[in-house]
């Protein structure tokens, strides 16, 4: 019997619920499981410290309620540096990207952006996790 391949686990944060849908729809389901979807920079911070096994990946946006993707990037980092962490978001200049960056962040991917961009930056960073 072969060996199932475990998925990588995901964690989405996004405010918009439209986005994450698009963000879970877009991800390939034989490669990826969502384990939980936050709508603030507060609540993935806590989703983040409550999961059992902690996310392969977390996607984050930036601008959200009560606590900002930036903010939230550098917390989830403080917690475990390890953390791999995709900010993606519709603010496309630079001073953002490099924020994110400082902040912690593995990559920046802009709105909008196809399944081919967000498969290509999860398979490069899980690719470089592993190496």
């Amino acid at each position: 019997m072969e060996r199932q391949k475990q998925k990588k686990r995901v964690l989405i944060v996004e405010d918009a619920p439209y986005m994450s849908e698009m963000i879970a729809e877009m991800l390939d389901k034989e490669k990826y499981e969502i384990v939980g979807v936050a709508v603030n920079g507060k609540e993935a911070v806590r989703k983040y410290k409550e999961l059992e096994q902690k996310p392969d990946i977390v996607t984050m946006d930036i601008v959200m309620e009560e606590m900002d993707g930036i903010q939230a990037t550098k917390e989830i980092k403080k917690y475990d540096p390890d953390a791999t962490i995709i900010v993606i978001s519709a603010l496309g200049s630079s001073e953002y990207r490099d924020a994110a960056m400082e902040a912690g962040a593995d990559e920046y991917l802009w709105k909008p952006f196809t399944v081919k961009n967000l498969s290509k930056v999860f398979e490069n960073l899980l690719a470089v996790k592993k190496g």
